[in-house]
């Protein structure tokens, strides 16, 4: 196993963030790179969730964030139980593509997630066929289909 290491994000890290949101394989499921900024800048504030750069000897080459399922009011999470936490990751330097880092580091977050919450969910869009399997071989379950606010289909998936 690699010894990948997640630190808290950081507004001199937002450069970098930008970079990665205008790389075309992160576009696709996370568009609109200026949108994306300000939220995340404004979330770093927020205590209800965590936001890391996940790096592999010192070179971070992902992004990871988590909250309660419940602190967004999202619909796709509303059954989930109590205390759950959600997800939500992209591996922005392409460098570290197609290499089985995905699921490897998101192996390694939902293991320490786990010491301390019951269930961690994630909400692929239903056509990335790639983050589903990826979130699959990290030992996520298919647990049903739902809309999200915006009519979006998402492929709900739990870590019990």
């Amino acid at each position: 196993m690699r010894n990948y290491t997640f630190r808290r994000l950081g507004r001199s890290d937002l450069p970098l963030m930008r970079r990665w949101l205008q790389e075309a394989h992160v576009r696709v499921w996370w568009p609109d790179a200026e949108r994306q900024l300000t939220l995340m800048e404004q979330d770093m504030d927020n205590p209800q969730i965590d936001m890391s750069l996940v790096s592999l000897i010192n070179q971070p080459f992902a992004y990871v964030h988590d909250h309660d399922a419940r602190a967004f009011d999202l619909p796709q999470y509303a059954d989930l139980p109590q205390g759950a936490r959600v997800m939500a990751t992209f591996v922005g330097d392409t460098q570290f593509l197609g290499q089985g880092h995905s699921a490897g580091y998101i192996d390694s977050y939902v293991r320490d997630l786990r010491r301390h919450y019951p269930m961690v969910a994630v909400g692929p869009n239903t056509t990335d066929t790639s983050a589903i399997r990826i979130f699959s071989q990290s030992g996520f379950m298919k647990r049903r289909l739902a809309s999200t606010r915006d009519g979006r289909l998402v492929q709900v998936m739990t870590h019990l």
